[in-house]
């Protein structure tokens, strides 16, 4: 009888110590719902504020998170801010505001300086949209072959000085053309057999 006792209040122990395990996990379940994934700035992550403060809802910013994933997924690069990667190879990538044509620089302190990043003097930029909009690379590394993921028609600007010249690679690594050199620029530049993109 004894024994039949201590079987009892142990199995009733371990129901209530599942009962209680379950109750933690429900209670848990929130937080780790509006946890963040790569940075994302949809449940108060690490870009969250900078989202808000540029004015996007709670979806748009969710669906700029979703874009910078993407990019990620494709240029190995680290997230630096709510549109903002660093490339592993060196240069940035800026994508446009939902809304907005051209990227920003959202650490800019005002318009003006946002807008002086267009393409800043010694870099080259490449623009997914032709002139000069669309989610855009700013590269500085000469020698380093950065891989040009768009197949539309884009642009590009070299603002570097006149002895040096961007670089346009196919798939194969094989140099298709050559820049002028700085200032240079096309409005209308087709990205679809280009794979590689050199400052100089």
């Amino acid at each position: 009888m004894a024994e039949q006792r201590s079987l009892r209040t142990h199995g009733w122990a371990k129901a209530v110590t599942a009962l209680v395990m379950t109750l933690l996990a429900l209670v848990a379940a929130p937080a780790t719902a509006g946890a963040t994934t790569g940075g994302a700035t949809t449940g108060g992550g690490e870009f969250a504020a900078q989202a808000r403060s540029a004015g996007l809802t709670g979806a748009q910013a969710r669906s700029l998170q979703g874009r910078v994933d993407d990019y990620l997924a494709k240029t190995h690069g680290t997230q630096v801010g709510a549109n903002k990667i660093a490339l592993d190879r060196g240069g940035f990538l800026l994508l446009t505001l939902p809304g907005e044509q051209r990227a920003r620089d959202l650490d800019a302190k005002d318009a003006a300086a946002a807008a002086a990043l267009s393409c800043p003097y010694t870099y080259v930029c490449a623009y997914k949209y032709e002139d000069f909009t669309g989610d855009a690379m700013f590269l500085f590394d000469c020698g380093v072959m950065n891989h040009i993921i768009w197949n539309t028609t884009g642009s590009w600007i070299n603002n570097q000085r006149s002895t040096l010249y961007a670089k346009f690679y196919d798939s194969a690594g094989n140099l298709g053309w050559t820049s002028p050199g700085g200032y240079s620029e096309d409005r209308h530049a087709p990205w679809g057999w280009v794979w590689y993109l050199s400052p100089c």
